[in-house]
């Protein structure tokens, strides 16, 4: 490796330490403290409101809110089961204890849950504190059944969901996506089938969260039916909520692995600038999927995750993913621009870059005498080591040469 090269990556180690005790920092909540010029891929200051999908298609949203009464649940479901339609739901905590089993229904349809708060109270008018408690007395009773709103919100009486202050709350409690609606067909207060129809006629647009209700007095579910053939009539289609707050490069990922069943499952955020232009991130369940134009988009998730924050994310010498996470001998990997992070249940996630991963790489990497590496690059006597399963490799500062060693 010329002197220039390594120069460049000892200074990029240095910010790299930095970046990652911000990168740590942005699991503890402190991390929400931060203005909101703080580094790519930390947590969102505010939840991030959605009146609409990302889709300029023709395609609509439909989702439900459930309070006081589980009385037209199953007709629509039904409908939607007919018509190949998910649908979002939004549910309270206090409905979901009196309804366990139209809940469990409702889940097991594959409907996305949303949090409703516990008790449907106007947020504009409640304390932070009050707030945090509507919320996680509802998470509460979602997890009871063994369910997650996954950080989505979808505000009671749609009061305050506009309001920096609410949304601050919200995304200090973990709830980044304010998961809002184009408008409501107003079947929850009696509207006829006729009413219904000329909202839908008069307020569709491409990418529109449609809110109905399906509780006691509603005429929502009856009208169901003729609310879908009416937005077919219009040439809409339907899109499930999962993909609703997906788009672009990084939604056409999400949507290949298998979207809200692959292994990343729903969506936390929406998505979020990276730190070049037209790069983004947006954060998953269970991994987070980056995007660069010199990359394209890729997921990472579990340990070399964990790993990857821990160096700085795209703030550190690592930068952003060149592959997903792959199958390698003894465990798995993924490739980034600056390194490869590899991980076994037996080392840990590590990662090797530079001269020492060229060389690792040219002996055969995972497959090599050298197996999976035990440590990620560090200091030694004249330059820089990588330890592995079944020997080591050394970068020499001085003459630039990589020396092997087994054991």
């Amino acid at each position: 490796m010329s002197a220039p090269t390594r120069t460049r990556r000892t200074g990029t180690r240095t910010r790299a330490a930095q970046a990652a005790l911000l990168a740590l920092a942005a699991t503890a909540t402190s991390v929400l403290l931060a203005s909101p010029a703080h580094a790519a891929d930390t947590a969102p200051y505010r939840a991030t409101v959605l009146e609409h999908g990302y889709d300029t298609a023709k395609v609509v949203t439909l989702s439900f809110d459930a309070d006081w009464s589980d009385a037209g649940v199953a007709s629509v479901l039904n409908t939607l089961k007919a018509n190949g339609i998910t649908a979002a739901f939004s549910l309270t905590g206090r409905f979901v204890e009196r309804y366990p089993a139209s809940t469990r229904t409702i889940m097991a349809a594959g409907s996305k849950l949303v949090n409703h708060s516990y008790d449907h109270p106007y947020f504009s008018k409640l304390t932070q504190a009050q707030r945090w408690s509507e919320l996680n007395r509802a998470e509460a009773a979602y997890n009871k059944l063994g369910y997650s709103s996954n950080g989505w919100f979808r505000a009671p009486y749609r009061d305050g969901y506009a309001d920096p202050g609410v949304n601050r709350d919200l995304a200090l409690d973990g709830y980044y996506i304010s998961f809002d609606w184009t408008f409501d067909t107003t079947g929850y207060n009696g509207a006829s089938t006729a009413t219904i129809l000329s909202r839908v006629r008069q307020y569709v647009r491409p990418g529109a969260i449609i809110v109905m209700h399906p509780g006691e007095g509603s005429t929502d579910p009856a009208a169901l039916p003729q609310v879908i053939s009416t937005l077919k009539s219009l040439g809409y289609g339907f899109t499930n909520p999962y993909l609703t707050v997906t788009h672009g490069a990084i939604g056409s990922k999400y949507a290949a692995l298998g979207a809200q069943r692959s292994l990343l499952g729903p969506a936390r955020t929406v998505e979020m600038p990276g730190t070049v232009t037209g790069s983004a991130i947006q954060w998953f369940a269970g991994g987070r999927v980056y995007y660069s134009w010199a990359t394209g988009a890729h997921e990472v998730n579990g340990a070399i995750l964990g790993k990857f924050v821990s160096l700085g994310s795209v703030n550190g010498f690592v930068g952003y993913p060149r592959s997903d996470e792959t199958a390698v001998t003894g465990g798995r990997a993924s490739q980034f621009q600056g390194a490869n992070i590899y991980w076994s249940g037996a080392t840990g996630a590590h990662e090797v870059n530079g001269a020492i991963l060229g060389t690792y790489l040219s002996l055969g990497g995972t497959a090599s005498r050298l197996g999976l590496p035990t440590s990620d690059e560090h200091s030694v006597t004249g330059g820089r080591g990588s330890d592995f399963q079944h020997g080591a490799l050394v970068w020499n500062s001085a003459t630039g040469a990589v020396t092997v060693s087994y054991f």
